[in-house]
């Protein structure tokens, strides 16, 4: 079983701020994301800025390469990143060029599913070329026009063709955009306890499945303690 990840965008948009942020919760941290609007801010010196401070983490630089994957990116590799997005919107021409520069420099790519009609066929198209990992999201100005990044993903291509789909009804202290008092936690919702509770109650029966000792598994994951 691999370990799990904690992966924090910073979509802030000056480096001071990010490196704020950081002092109070890079511990914690395993992949530190320079967001695209901090990025398009700051530039590439954020990436060696930040990588300078926290050497031991994952820093990924969300550019979000469209065109020019062989030359794009040189420049946050060159400051240091471990990894960098390109969108699988563009042409493979470009995701083919943007991981062989990757894997020429020790680095890794992640493909960006943003805004790709059907989700299931990109993505096995995109696998085949290569990228460490792929992301699937809801755009930030397509959740503004109301767009529900959870059901998206449940009627989605590729939501169709998951075995399970886990929906967790949570309490939260806005109902239509409305606040509906003050919030009992600082996000205002319960939805990362909850998804630690059923990280957890999942944890025996996959377990079991892989015959993987209990206190193995349990040395695998997070708990609420």
């Amino acid at each position: 079983m691999a370990h799990k990840k904690l992966h924090v965008a910073f979509d802030l948009f000056s480096t001071k701020d990010t490196l704020a942020m950081l002092e109070k919760v890079g511990t914690y941290v395993d992949i530190i994301e320079l967001g695209t609007p901090l990025m398009v801010a700051e530039g590439a010196r954020v990436v060696s800025t930040v990588k300078e401070r926290w050497s031991e983490k994952t820093v990924f630089a969300d550019i979000k390469v469209m065109d020019g994957g062989s030359e794009v990116p040189r420049s946050v590799i060159s400051a240091g990143c471990d990894m960098f997005s390109v969108l699988c919107a563009a042409d493979d021409a470009t995701i083919r060029a943007a991981v062989a520069l990757a894997r020429d420099n020790g680095v890794m790519v992640l493909a960006d599913m943003c805004n790709v009609a059907d989700l299931s066929r990109r993505a096995r198209e995109v696998a085949a070329l290569g990228p460490d990992y792929l992301c699937c999201h809801v755009g930030y100005d397509r959740q503004a026009t109301g767009a529900d990044p959870v059901d998206e993903g449940r009627h989605s291509a590729l939501g169709r063709m998951a075995d399970h789909l886990v929906e967790v009804p949570v309490l939260t202290d806005q109902v239509d955009g409305e606040c509906m008092g003050r919030p009992l936690l600082p996000g205002g919702s319960l939805f990362e306890q909850a998804t630690l509770l059923i990280g957890d109650a999942m944890v025996l029966p996959l377990s079991a499945r892989h015959r993987i000792p209990t206190d193995q598994a349990f040395a695998l994951h997070a708990n609420l303690e």
